[in-house]
């Protein structure tokens, strides 16, 4: 399994574009990108510039080749313009437990 979360802050005057591009991306990965498990955007209550991307695929290879499908593409173009920073994490699971 291949996990990441990525912290990005937005600039203030792009938000709007920016939100409407990564939910396309996000929905994009799921339905389309083979191997995407799971992707997840939140946005840091309080502080709508803050945002967490949680983003699972069953291999590293995945995750590569959902980085050239034409939804992420699209959605780095506007990435480019509308970030201020972006720091991704790659994460390790250790437990999963959840509500029946």
């Amino acid at each position: 399994m291949f996990t990441l979360l990525v912290q990005v802050e937005v600039r203030p005057e792009r938000l709007d574009e920016f939100t409407q591009a990564i939910r396309e991306n996000a929905r994009a990965s799921v339905r389309h990108d083979v191997g995407c498990l799971r992707f997840a955007v939140f946005q840091v209550v309080d502080e709508p510039t803050r945002w967490v991307l949680y983003e699972v695929y069953t291999d590293e290879a995945s995750w590569e080749r959902h980085r050239g499908s034409a939804h992420f593409v699209a959605y780095k173009a506007v990435a480019d313009r509308a970030l201020v920073s972006r720091v991704a994490t790659r994460l390790t699971p250790i437990e999963t437990a959840s509500a029946s």
